[in-house]
């Protein structure tokens, strides 16, 4: 299946916490498969915790080498290519940062506007995959009816809560 070259797009504004990261950061909890490259290398399970504008926070049973480039599959059809900017124990495990370089999809089966569940789900900042929310963020990017939107639920979700 053809691969479409993807930009990774800015969360929202609205969303930003107040830890002292450059970028706000979507909690998931995806399985991915990891390659160090130049491949071929054997590959090794991964989680995804989180995803950035610019990257994402794995958790793996081994250590990788600070500046390694990455190939990070996540099912069934995003690759991610990226270089390690980190790499810390986390008890019997490691927690290893990824700057994202370069992503590549499928194209959309059924290419549209996002769904209200995908955006209130994205507002919330839980409840996507890792693959949804990179696909959201590169919808995002183009799309200025579904920004719209966006802003709109946030407000939406304002209102009900008498804000």
């Amino acid at each position: 299946m053809p691969a479409d070259r993807v930009h990774t797009a800015v969360l929202p504004d609205e969303t930003a916490n107040a830890e002292r990261r450059r970028e706000t950061r979507y909690p998931t909890h995806d399985i991915a498969e990891v390659e160090i490259l130049p491949g071929p290398n054997p590959s090794m399970a991964a989680w995804v915790l989180d995803v950035s504008r610019d990257g994402l926070h794995l958790q793996l049973n081994s250590a990788l080498a600070k500046g390694a480039q990455l190939k990070v599959r996540l099912r069934p059809d995003t690759i991610v290519f990226g270089q390690v900017r980190y790499c810390r124990r986390s008890n019997a495990s490691f927690h290893v940062g990824v700057l994202i370089q370069d992503v590549f999809r499928s194209p959309d089966k059924q290419p549209g506007h996002a769904t209200e569940d995908a955006l209130v789900l994205y507002r919330r900042g839980k409840g996507l995959s890792a693959r949804e929310v990179i696909r959201l963020k590169d919808h995002l990017l183009h799309c200025e009816f579904c920004r719209i939107r966006l802003l709109e639920t946030g407000n939406a979700n304002a209102t009900s809560r008498g804000a």
